[in-house]
């Protein structure tokens, strides 16, 4: 038996399809109309899927940075990210950025440190140094204390003077008004000159001595004559010349000799190099060139500004806070009153131009850190 509609066979006991339940017909009643309708009814059976019966597996296709699945039914598109061996993490850029800024804060504190060495030395402030060192006001000298128990222990040089000329009528304001018009500010700065430029510069002076101030002496004795209101005699002279003669021994220390020994031919070529025009150049140069570093390592022109100008920003706010604490004494306010009388008057010499280069490298920080907000700004807008 077999079903005219759909096909289906079975045995002679069955009647009916099923399937479809349509009549069954002896397998020789079938005819050839039957047989052609039941191949059409066949082919218009629909798959579940047409889509995917007769299309081609999707296929793979690499694009370089966009991996797509291609076919008629779906695309997907699959970001793909390609790390560079050259890049460096988060981690990794602030660490390099933080070691490149100290760096650059050291180079830019050693360029400043040698231009204040060179201040110090220059023939100008040497000059000026001299004119404004108060020498009367000078403690005086220890042994000179201990010698004389007339003297108080923070008897300065002044009193000294006034000590040992009592009896020539000199009163104090004498004394005063004799050192500043005399030639003996002259007579120091010229010799202060000549040291300096030893330590600059390596060419030593002619030694100083007590034959030296002794002329200072005779050239203003006839100040002094016009000060007291009459004249030294010869035993005043014999006498102060004999004073003049007990700094023999001061003036051998302080030689340049002395100080080479004692400072050391090695440390003053050292202090020479790093006081030098090219030095500081190089020492400028360095601490310019690390913008470049941190350009490599961040890339982005914000976070170069950023690092570069928070580290110029700090270098001049560094040197200036340094020169006000040295104006204010503070660093050496343990010190004996000569030094700290001293390393005042220099410090009040050079400091207007330290002002001005923290001044200037505080300012060009700030200036580089309002470029990068502003183009921080404009990236967000």
């Amino acid at each position: 038996m077999i079903c005219p509609n759909c096909g289906k066979e079975y045995n002679e006991k069955m009647t009916c399809c099923i399937s479809c339940g349509a009549d069954l017909v002896p397998f020789e009643k079938a005819t050839e109309q039957t047989s052609i309708e039941i191949l059409s009814h066949e082919n218009e059976i629909e798959p579940i899927i047409p889509e995917m019966l007769h299309e081609p597996e999707p296929v793979s296709q690499n694009t370089g940075f966009v991996r797509k699945l291609e076919s008629k039914a779906e695309e997907i598109t699959i970001p793909v990210k390609h790390y560079s061996g050259s890049a460096l993490s988060g981690a990794a850029k602030f660490t390099g950025s933080l070691i490149t800024s100290v760096l650059m804060l050291a180079l830019i504190i050693a360029a400043v440190a040698a231009a204040a060495f060179r201040f110090v030395t220059d023939k100008d402030n040497i000059s000026e140094f001299a004119y404004t060192l108060d020498i009367m006001a000078l403690p005086a000298s220890n042994e000179l204390i201990a010698q004389n128990s007339s003297f108080s222990s923070d008897a300065t040089v002044q009193d000294a003077i006034y000590t040992l000329s009592l009896g020539t009528g000199l009163t104090r304001d004498d004394i005063r008004t004799i050192y500043e018009e005399s030639t003996m500010k002259k007579f120091l700065a010229a010799r202060l000159t000549e040291y300096a430029d030893f330590i600059r510069n390596g060419n030593v002076p002619e030694k100083l001595t007590s034959e030296q101030l002794k002329t200072v002496f005779s050239e203003n004795i006839s100040l002094i004559d016009n000060t007291m209101g009459h004249s030294l005699n010869q035993h005043d002279i014999n006498l102060a010349y004999s004073e003049i003669e007990r700094t023999e021994p001061l003036l051998e220390i302080i030689s340049p000799e002395n100080m080479e020994y004692t400072i050391g031919d090695n440390t003053l070529a050292a202090m020479r190099l790093f006081g030098s025009v090219p030095a500081i150049v190089v020492a400028s140069s360095l601490a310019a060139s690390m913008l470049i570093v941190l350009r490599a390592i961040n890339k982005k022109s914000t976070r170069v500004l950023t690092w570069g100008g928070g580290t110029i920003l700090t270098g001049g706010a560094a040197v200036l806070a340094v020169t006000f604490l040295f104006s204010l004494q503070l660093p050496y306010a343990d010190s004996d009153r000569f030094a700290k009388t001293i390393l005042k008057c220099t410090c009040d010499v050079i400091s207007p131009d330290l002002y001005k280069i923290g001044g200037l490298l505080a300012a060009a920080g700030v200036v580089m850190l309002i470029w990068a907000e502003s183009l921080r700004r404009n990236t967000k807008q």
